[in-house]
This record gives C-alpha cells, sequence and structure tokens, in this order.
C-alpha cells in the first residue's frame, strides 16, 4: 500500500499545482483583458482600420471577458496537464517508451501552436474577408445595400468555434501522418503511401479553410512541403 500512497500523493500535488496554476492564469489574463481582446480582434480587418463590433446586452462586454479569460486560461491549463501527465509516467516507462511518448508530445505541441498561427494568420483573416465580400455589391445591378455590424460576443464565438476546428484537424492530420508513417516504415516504402498523405491534406484543407480555391491550394501546398522536407530530413539522418 506504500507505493500507492506515494502515488496519490503525487497526483494529488500536481492537481493542486494545477489548480493554482490556473487560478493564476485567470487572475493574469483579467488583469490583461484588454490587451488580450485587441491581439483576439487584430487578426481581420476592419472598416477603416479600426475595430467596430457591437453589443445588445449591458453585460455582453463583461460576458466576452470572463469568456476570453477563461478561454485562454484553460487552453494553457491544458498544456500544463500534458505535461504534468508525461513526467508522472516517466518513471514506469521503458527508455524507449519515454522517448515515443515525448516525442509525440512535442508533435502535438507543435501542431498547436501551428494551428494557432494558422489561424491567426490565414484562416480567420480568409474567412473574415469571404463572408464580408458578399455586401460589396454593384448598385447598377442590385441597387440593395449591406452593411454588416458584427456583436462581440457573436464574434468571439465565431472565433472559438474556427479555433476548435482547426486545432482538431490539425491535430487529426499529425495524427495521420503519424500512423501512416509508421504504416509505411513497416512496408518498406514511402511512394506507396504518397499519394495518399496528399489526398489526407487536400481533406483537411478543404475541411479547415474558408471556402475559395486559393485558400485550399495554399494550406495544401504547405502541408505537402512540410510532409516532404521532414521526409527528407528524416531519411537524410538515417
Amino acid at each position: 500500500m506504500f507505493p500507492y500512497y506515494n502515488y496519490y500523493i503525487e497526483i494529488k500535488n500536481r492537481i493542486s499545482l494545477l489548480f493554482f496554476t490556473w487560478i493564476s492564469l485567470l487572475i493574469v489574463c483579467y488583469y490583461f483583458k484588454e490587451p488580450l481582446l485587441f491581439t483576439f480582434l487584430s487578426s481581420n480587418k476592419y472598416y477603416d482600420n479600426i475595430p467596430y463590433f457591437i453589443f445588445t446586452n449591458v453585460d455582453e462586454i463583461f460576458y466576452v471577458y470572463l469568456s476570453l479569460i477563461f478561454f485562454i486560461a484553460n487552453q494553457i491549463t491544458f498544456m500544463i496537464a500534458l505535461y504534468h501527465g508525461l513526467m508522472f509516467l516517466t518513471l514506469g516507462l521503458y527508455h524507449s517508451e519515454y522517448k515515443q511518448l515525448k516525442s509525440v508530445m512535442k508533435i502535438f505541441v507543435i501542431t498547436w501552436l501551428c494551428s494557432v498561427i494558422l489561424l491567426k494568420k490565414i484562416v480567420m483573416p480568409f474567412s473574415w474577408s469571404f463572408f464580408l465580400s458578399f455586401q460589396e455589391t454593384d448598385s447598377h445591378l442590385q441597387p440593395a445595400s449591406f452593411f454588416f455590424e458584427a456583436r462581440i460576443l457573436e464574434y468571439f464565438n465565431y472565433f472559438t468555434n474556427f479555433y476548435y476546428l482547426c486545432v482538431a484537424n490539425c491535430q487529426l492530420l499529425a495524427l495521420s501522418i503519424l500512423f501512416l508513417n509508421n504504416i509505411s516504415e513497416k512496408a518498406g516504402t514511402i511512394k506507396t503511401f504518397r499519394k495518399l498523405f496528399y489526398l489526407v491534406f487536400i481533406l483537411f484543407s478543404t475541411i479547415t479553410t474558408p471556402p475559395d480555391i486559393f485558400s485550399q491550394v495554399f494550406m495544401s501546398l504547405n502541408l505537402i512541403i512540410i510532409y516532404e522536407l521532414l521526409i527528407f530530413i528524416r531519411y537524410t539522418k538515417t
């Protein structure tokens, strides 16, 4: 019973550290809520380059601040929890198993960072421009005019939905690459599965990016180039 009690104490301590980390993140994020909201809104083009959003309830801005704070704190705490989980399992793993799990964790973190950059720099600006382009009408062909006024709460939901979609697709893409790469190693060839890789890239690009050809082609080419570079680096080392 003594070793199990030590495991219980370690799990309890790690959970306590995660809880205090989460509370600290909430406090820090609340203190910097205005800069965080500006960073959150700065990925799109606005009218006259000025952020413009409306709210229809008195407490809506406060609710958006709280939602943004919890959103950021939860994401960072989740990444730290993965690290604590890896450290807890370290002593019970063989060295080879630890290296494999550590490599998977690194791929997960790198993919998560890449998905956030992809969302901020490509997906959100392109989707925002694409959907707002429908209000640009020709007065000679269509006399009715459209003007979009975004609610800050609806934009937050729009951003978080794209975030979870982008992160999920990028993580699934990384898992697919690892799975197919292991299969290709056992089969002794990479050329057989190259077309299957490319098909997976195109499908993920279609799901993740806005519904325009340029975004899909741009993301697909980037994924293909990254994959070919990884294959080149890996096989040059061996």
